[in-house]
């Protein structure tokens, strides 16, 4: 029969909830369904999550009908991954039969139906975050000397990398966490005035850049020079193995001795790792200087000399509802 509310459940109507209506342990992709989200998945739905509590069951003959305890793992499973997304205030109540004991019988309920279908469509929403891990703090030299003739590109590099590979990283990005390269100003080594203003690009403007599953943010620090680009779409899911540009901030104005010298950061991935649709295991920053030979009523070029500082921090998904599929994440 179908699933339809007030009728009795058979084993077919279990198998489209949890597998989208496979008899094996394996997902379907095209019918909405809890294993598709709860567990390994595909791409940007899959949280990597044990789905022992809702195996697939057999439909022979086809008016099997289920037990108190496959519904009631199914149920639980359903609940567990509503509220990861929307709290306890989205779980569903012991109205879905989410109490049933042995001898009672099991009846269709519209809004366990409904919920599969809202965790599908709400994949990457989740109600809170976990722990932030603070990164080491990295220095990285800025040295060139600038002229009329010619400019100047400084890079260098932060990389993120997930030990438990490809669906580690799925499982991390889908879950809600996020990457962020926060920039914590500098030193300056020569005392120039054009060293000054790069360390300002980087702190006081750019600040920290931040990559998520879906969405990014180019730049959280302050608003002075000239914001070429601030990316808020350049997700996990949108990675390459080339360097896109997330956060580029011109110096401009009377606050800058030099126009049109800028900062910018990139980010890309190691492509894919898995048979998952993953985005690939390493997420790296890539950070320039750039000079040029414009300046603000000045008849020089500064030499650029100064230390740049950055960390890395970490924010996991919470483990409330989830268990930690993510692993190890390593900082270079």
């Amino acid at each position: 029969m179908a699933y339809t509310s007030g009728g009795l459940i058979q084993a077919q109507d279990y198998n489209r909830l949890a597998w989208g209506g496979n008899t094996t342990n394996t997902y379907s992709g095209t019918i909405d369904n809890i294993s598709m989200v709860w567990g390994t998945g595909f791409g940007y739905k899959g949280y990597g999550q044990s789905v022992a509590a809702i195996p697939a069951v057999s439909v022979t003959p086809s008016t099997t009908t289920i037990t108190a305890v496959q519904w009631a793992g199914l149920v639980y499973t359903l609940n567990l991954t509503l509220g990861h997304q929307s709290g306890a205030a989205g779980q569903l109540a012991t109205g879905s039969n989410i109490g049933i004991t042995a001898g009672a019988t099991i009846t269709a309920f519209a809004n366990v139906s409904t919920a599969v279908g809202t965790i599908n469509t709400n994949a990457n929403t989740y109600t809170a975050q976990g722990t932030t891990t603070v990164g080491a703090t990295f220095g990285n030299l800025i040295s060139f000397t600038t002229g009329s003739q010619f400019a100047n590109t400084f890079q260098a590099i932060r990389t993120v990398t997930f030990a438990g590979g490809a669906d580690a990283a799925r499982y991390f990005f889908n879950a809600g966490g996020e990457l962020r390269l926060v920039f914590l100003g500098g030193t300056n080594t020569n005392g120039t005035r054009r060293t000054n203003d790069f360390i300002e690009l980087f702190r006081g403007n750019i600040g920290n850049v931040i990559v998520r599953g879906a969405s990014s943010q180019g730049i959280a620090g302050g608003s002075r020079g000239n914001v070429k680009a601030n990316l808020t779409t350049l997700g996990y899911y949108s990675l390459t193995t080339s360097n896109q540009e997330m956060a580029n901030v011109a110096t401009s104005g009377n606050v800058y001795t030099y126009k049109s010298d800028y900062a910018n950061v990139t980010v890309r991935s190691n492509g894919v790792q898995g048979a998952n649709g993953d985005k690939g295991t390493t997420v790296t920053f890539a950070f320039f200087a750039n000079s040029t030979a414009a300046q603000i009523n000045s008849n020089f070029n500064d030499i650029v000399s100064g230390n740049i500082f950055t960390r890395v921090d970490i924010v996991t998904p919470e483990t409330t509802y989830l268990a930690n599929t993510w692993g190890v994440i390593g900082i270079t």
